[in-house]
């Protein structure tokens, strides 16, 4: 998957001698800053939000379900007058009972905010593709780095049942920190085995 580097808008500062110049980012996104147009060499600011990494907001708690809903189930979430009650009945009909609910909930978005706190690159954590293995999946038993990206691995090494995510490392100007998940067919079943389990309630626990 390639990504569109061109900008929605461009802007310039004027730096003063000191090599300091001032700056009121408003809107939320990433801004990148280049010396010339000429390279895309420079530096860039994240702006997501003062809440980030944590998730708070009752409209933030909907995207990151996207994961385990259907695409109806989705959109009336969304579209519901009361969001955070319509997440809260989501989990309350998955779990079965208020206690089995909050404890879904609870470990659910701990993994959202994890993923945003080591994942987020030009897109929060969870919308990443290791975001989105680590909210699933949880932590993996053992994490292989190279200069070409990471295996992550769930079970012991050695045991053939065992699932290994393979995540290779974009080249990209504006961020280090985005990698892409190498697609495996034989993934599958854990993973819609996993995702079933969340909508039941059940925390998943590798």
């Amino acid at each position: 998957m390639t990504v569109d580097t061109s900008p929605d808008s461009t802007f310039t500062v004027q730096v003063g001698p000191d090599g300091l110049f001032a700056l009121n980012l408003r809107q939320r996104g990433f801004y990148h800053f280049r010396p010339d147009t000429s390279t895309q060499a420079g530096f860039t600011l994240f702006v997501l939000g003062t809440d980030h990494p944590r998730v708070r907001a009752a409209a933030e708690m909907v995207p990151p379900l996207r994961y385990i809903t259907s695409m109806q189930e989705y959109e009336r979430m969304l579209s519901d007058t009361s969001v955070r009650k319509a997440v809260e009945r989501f989990w309350l009909d998955a779990a079965g009972s208020k206690d089995r609910a909050r404890s879904a909930i609870r470990a659910y978005y701990e993994r959202v905010e994890n993923a945003n706190r080591y994942f987020t690159s030009f897109v929060e954590g969870w919308r990443t593709d290791r975001g989105l293995v680590h909210i699933i999946f949880g932590t993996p038993n053992t994490i292989h780095k190279t200069a070409q990206g990471e295996a992550w691995i769930y079970g012991e090494e050695t045991n053939l049942m065992s699932l290994t995510f393979r995540f290779k490392q974009r080249d990209l100007p504006f961020t280090d920190n985005d990698l892409q998940l190498e697609r495996d067919p034989m993934l599958k079943g854990a993973w819609y085995r996993n995702v079933e389990s969340w909508r039941n309630g059940r925390i998943v626990q590798n």
